[in-house]
């Protein structure tokens, strides 16, 4: 499972994505829509674990409060915020 949105449904990027760890975050691009965009971090961090396969909401809750330097339960609604709007913008898709 690389993460889960809403109701603990299992999201991975979307089957056409391209992306690339720059020094400064990471840039994914959508080659089907043309559609690229770049994440900086600590946002690229949780993109780095759900494109690797090793997300788990506890991960990315400990891992996004280390690099936000916020509390889990605030890291924890920052992920589950990014990780909808990553899922609308069709960069997430349901596994």
């Amino acid at each position: 499972m690389a993460g889960s949105g809403k109701g603990g449904v299992p999201l991975k990027p979307a089957p056409d994505m391209l992306w690339v760890v720059e020094l400064r975050g990471t840039t994914v691009v959508v080659r089907s829509r043309g559609v690229y965009l770049s994440i900086p971090y600590p946002h690229a961090g949780l993109w780095a674990i759900l494109a690797d396969g090793t997300y788990s909401p506890e991960r990315a809750r400990a891992l996004m409060a280390c690099l936000m330097s916020a509390s889990e339960e605030e890291a924890g609604r920052e992920v589950e915020r990014t990780l909808a709007a990553w899922l609308e913008a069709g960069f997430l898709v349901p596994e």
